[in-house]
């Protein structure tokens, strides 16, 4: 994933050519590490042991279907996806994978075309992980709530403290223990339940 020197980026592609162009593509001030894959071989092998910010698929690839790749990489997150594609297949292809997020280019590639391509995918991406963040961020605060009103309830029915005397219980304990009110309601929980 992202360091402090820049993104990662694997490009598959069977030709060469098409790979090193790629690369001359990639701001050297934004991504500082890159991988090449010329097959479904190389290309399953690096993404099983590493996680990229970006991958550039240049479709065709012997012994893979691209869009099914691009598809899959989307689905386990963490990866932007830039796909390429003939113009023949763009429409189709485009269709088919646009919906997961996966940016569709078409050949013959232009330098401006891919270019913009690749800082609207990075983009697109950066949104998609700030979005997916607070998202985690929401439903943990959503389970501390709902296990704190269950410890809350769980120290009325104990104790017979009413709901204002259960929260400032629990918040004084977090504070006294340098806990997390979230940690404190499940060993409420954990003593009463």
């Amino acid at each position: 994933m992202t360091d402090r020197n820049g993104y990662s980026v694997l490009i598959i592609s069977a030709s060469e050519e098409m790979r090193r162009s790629l690369r001359s593509f990639l701001d050297r001030d934004s991504f500082s590490t890159s991988a090449n894959a010329k097959n479904a071989e190389e290309a399953r092998r690096l993404l099983l042991h590493n996680l990229y910010d970006l991958v550039i698929i240049d479709s065709p690839v012997p012994s893979l279907v691209c869009h099914e790749l691009a598809l899959d990489i989307t689905e386990k997150g963490g990866s932007a996806v830039m796909l390429i594609t003939d113009m023949a297949s763009y429409t189709e292809t485009r269709y088919r994978v646009e919906r997961a997020g996966v940016v569709t280019v078409p050949k013959p590639l232009e330098a401006d075309m891919i270019s913009t391509a690749i800082n609207i995918t990075m983009a697109s991406h950066s949104r998609i992980l700030a979005i997916e963040e607070e998202n985690r961020r929401l439903r943990f605060k959503n389970e501390e709530l709902r296990l704190c009103n269950r410890a809350k309830w769980a120290l009325h029915e104990n104790l017979g403290m009413d709901e204002p005397t259960a929260h400032r219980h629990i918040e004084k304990t977090a504070m006294n223990t340098r806990m997390t009110r979230y940690a404190v309601a499940k060993e409420i929980l954990k003593e009463f339940e």
